[in-house]
């Protein structure tokens, strides 16, 4: 049972002196850990006084002994002596050697574990409680996220680690001071490396200046239908921000054969580790972008660049995301559709983890800075922030969409062609073109697709775009441009092998469209030995 003693009212929500009640947790026994701790107290002006060092384990996998001895009553000690924490004790140990409160109240308004500090705490069966036997055996353990754990710190309650608690914050745009007493919200600034911290740390503040700018990819066929379904409402409420979305709705992944340029916003399942577009460390991520891979281990390690989703994730430039250390099963895993509903609605990335997520004292871990506010700057605003850069394409594109819908198909054209006479495109060039040929102009939409004629190279983000521009082209009756572009596209060198087999089996069609015989055998040929080379591997994976 809670007991209630009256102290100083906890934090509400994210009030503008959020940043001077955040506590940031370090590792001294990690260099890079207090350096990053400095910097992100610097770029936020938090208090350094806020930063908390304690020297722990180097290793992301720490034990439930560990945890408790070097982690937990450390932190808790330090807390209370800097008065974040109010407590009054009972004077009693539970079973795993924590402080038993009588009450307590905080005034954190975030808890930031900064790379360094341990990610997960393995299994113990020592310390499984005898009485948990009538819980499901799926939900006997006491392995879970570090920041999970370190959620209960100030709850003046007996909890076990075994299974999980109700999140008190879940599904509460406004939470009262009650449920703030319960619980303090915890975010994480880790990554493979100290410099890809510091990128997510530095590209957030980038964001919250320009507002996030790029498109939204949305990857569902996933295993199970609610999952889809927490995707697709995800993906509605983004589309009506009027963000340009795609979605790949089938069996099949997104991978080098899709559009899959400016991804501000990505979310998809069910792949164990990142693959394909995030292993392409060419690719260039709109500053602020959110990524999130649902899977039941996306985040057994968030130090490599490679394994889990994550890590991966963070290397390639996203700065918003988070996933699961060990298996959380469906329905107690972060829900993606109330995450971005709650981000839409101008909330921080610190309040939408704690508003989505269902349990703590279980496998949940978030990666980004708490007060990162990724739409603090509407579309208005954005439009006037308007730079010729690459990344204004994406605004324009919104601003016609809304046009589109809101007022009409004519005025967006008038938008959309001002802006690129101004900032010429290939986003635009394509966008444009479309809606020409939405409203019967075959000869404008032509127009604005010849910009391409002028592009030598193509960057990896942009190749498949410029093909379905080369596609667009043929369609309307440029049979030879569209033959050049495919030309330049196939041969670009470092084109993965999915697009090469997209590319040389249209592209012979193209070849052979303006008569080109001798070139559409040369690229069918390739395309069959590179089919068979395909289907080889991929047998060879299923054996």
């Amino acid at each position: 049972m809670l007991v209630w003693i009256t102290f100083a009212s906890p934090i509400w929500c994210d009030l503008p002196d959020a940043n001077k009640r955040v506590v940031i947790l370090a590792n001294s026994n990690d260099p890079d850990s207090l350096k990053i701790a400095k910097y992100y107290a610097q770029q936020r002006s938090i208090p350094e006084a806020n930063i908390i060092s304690l020297a722990l384990p180097i290793t992301e996998t720490i034990t439930l002994q560990q945890y408790v001895e070097m982690l937990h009553r450390p932190l808790f000690e330090a807390l209370v002596a800097d008065d974040w924490i109010h407590a009054v004790r009972s004077g009693q140990l539970d079973s795993y050697g924590r402080d038993v409160l009588l009450a307590a109240v905080h005034q954190i308004s975030y808890l930031v574990t900064v790379r360094g500090v341990p990610l997960r705490i393995s299994n113990d069966i020592d310390f499984i409680e005898p009485e948990s036997i009538n819980i499901p055996s799926q939900f006997r353990v006491n392995c879970g996220s570090v920041d999970g754990e370190l959620a209960l710190l100030a709850i003046a309650e007996r909890l076990s680690m075994t299974a999980f608690i109700a999140n008190p914050y879940f599904q509460k745009m406004m939470p009262t001071s009650r449920d703030l007493s319960l619980g303090i919200r915890v975010s994480r600034l880790d990554g493979p490396t100290s410099k890809s911290v510091c990128n997510l740390i530095d590209r957030s503040l980038e964001a919250e200046k320009n507002g996030l700018r790029g498109r939204a990819y949305f990857d569902t066929g996933g295993p199970h239908e609610l999952g889809d379904r927490w995707i697709n409402t995800a993906r509605k409420y983004v589309t009506e921000q009027y963000y340009d979305t795609d979605i790949e709705d089938t069996k099949r992944k997104i991978d080098a054969r899709d559009r899959f340029d400016a991804p501000a916003i990505y979310m998809g399942w069910y792949s164990t580790s990142a693959y394909g577009p995030w292993l392409n460390s060419n690719r260039n991520v709109p500053a602020g972008s959110i990524g999130f891979h649902l899977h039941s281990f996306s985040a057994t390690t968030v130090r490599s660049d490679k394994k889990g989703w994550l890590g991966p994730l963070i290397e390639q430039g996203y700065c918003a995301t988070f996933g699961n250390v060990y298996e959380p099963y469906l329905e107690f895993t972060h829900r993606p559709d109330l995450f971005i509903e709650m981000l839409l609605k101008g909330f921080s990335f610190g309040e939408a983890i704690a508003y989505c997520t269902p349990r703590w004292s279980w496998m949940a871990v978030a990666i980004g800075d708490p007060l990162y506010r990724p739409f603090s700057v509407n579309l208005d605003k954005q439009l006037d922030l308007i730079d010729g850069t690459q990344l204004s394409a994406y605004v324009v594109l919104r601003e016609m969409i809304r046009l589109q819908e809101e007022v009409s198909q004519e005025a967006a054209l008038v938008f959309g062609q001002e802006q690129f006479i101004k900032n010429p495109s290939l986003v635009l060039a394509y966008s444009l073109a479309q809606l020409y040929q939405k409203c019967g102009d075959l000869e404008n939409a032509l127009q604005v697709l010849k910009l391409i004629r002028f592009l030598a190279v193509f960057s990896i983000e942009e190749r498949v775009l410029a093909q379905k521009i080369a596609d667009l082209l043929h369609q309307l009756g440029e049979i030879d441009l569209a033959y050049k572009v495919y030309e330049k596209l196939i041969n670009c060198q470092d084109n993965p092998k999915s697009l090469k087999v997209e590319l040389l089996e249209s592209g012979a069609l193209k070849a052979r469209s303006i008569g080109n015989y001798e070139q559409a055998a040369q690229w069918s040929s390739r395309f069959n030995k590179l089919k068979l080379s395909l289907a080889d591997n991929n047998h060879h994976k299923v054996e």
